[in-house]
């Protein structure tokens, strides 16, 4: 099997690549990781064979507060249009690579926080990134911005009952997910443990919300990390292939 070099681009220290990183271990790949919001820098593109941008609390116009944005949007816009090399947005990233590309992302009418069923459509379901899904699958989705419009060319490929657009795909190469594939119940325990996400699940869920969510991803972990694994498994095989 061939053996990708991967570029990531971090935005938080609490939104790592998790069990995706665990996935990349046991295919004997060690990703670069660029942490922008520490101001590293990122590198020049050559060598590298697939992108995944991840998750992050800032909001794709916070260029004053996070300048990086900026450069990062270039450089995906580069990667994924000139380059036409393979990137998996993960919920920032999702909505950077609307953003970049000419799409829309504005608040969400109706945010997301917990434990979801991502429904496929009729792109989605014969789509090679859902290969092995069935028409619902769970996965935790924590966001309070949205994709509304996607960028010229871009096609939907899946839904959930509060956000339109859960995943879409530019082109062969460029796919975002509005959902965390790659988080855990320990990732939902620190995000529900910060005061933003703390007050999110409340007003969502209630008073009593947060040992709701909490229990409810516990109990759906089996599933939720066999769906990870199946859509890492997905796009390194489009990555590979391309």
């Amino acid at each position: 099997m061939t053996v990708l070099k991967v570029l990531v681009f971090q935005h938080a220290p609490y939104c790592p690549l998790e069990t995706f990183g665990g996935c990349l271990a046991s295919d004997g790949i060690s990703p670069v990781v660029v942490e922008l919001n520490k101001g590293q820098t990122i590198p020049d593109f050559a060598g590298f064979d697939a992108l995944i941008v991840l998750g992050g609390p800032m909001d794709v116009w916070q260029t004053d507060d996070n300048p990086w944005l900026i450069p990062e949007k270039a450089a995906i816009r580069a990667w994924v249009s000139d380059l036409k090399k393979p990137m998996l947005g993960v919920c920032l990233g999702h909505q950077l690579l609307a953003d970049a590309l000419g799409g829309e992302v504005r608040p969400a009418e109706k945010p997301e926080a917990g434990l979801h069923d991502i429904v496929l459509n009729n792109d989605g379901a014969k789509h090679p990134l859902m290969r092995g899904f069935e028409k619902s699958k769970k996965a935790i989705a924590f966001h309070g911005c949205e994709v509304t419009r996607l960028p010229a060319g871009a096609v939907n490929l899946a839904s959930t009952e509060r956000c339109a657009i859960s995943a879409f795909a530019v082109g062969r190469n460029a796919f975002g997910i509005q959902y965390h594939a790659e988080a855990t119940d320990t990732l939902v325990e620190e995000w529900t443990d910060l005061v933003p996400g703390h007050e999110l699940v409340k007003k969502l869920h209630g008073p009593d919300g947060v040992a709701h969510v909490r229990k409810r991803v516990s109990d759906a972990m089996p599933e939720l990390q066999s769906n990870a694994e199946q859509l890492y498994s997905n796009f390194m095989r489009i990555a590979r292939e391309a």
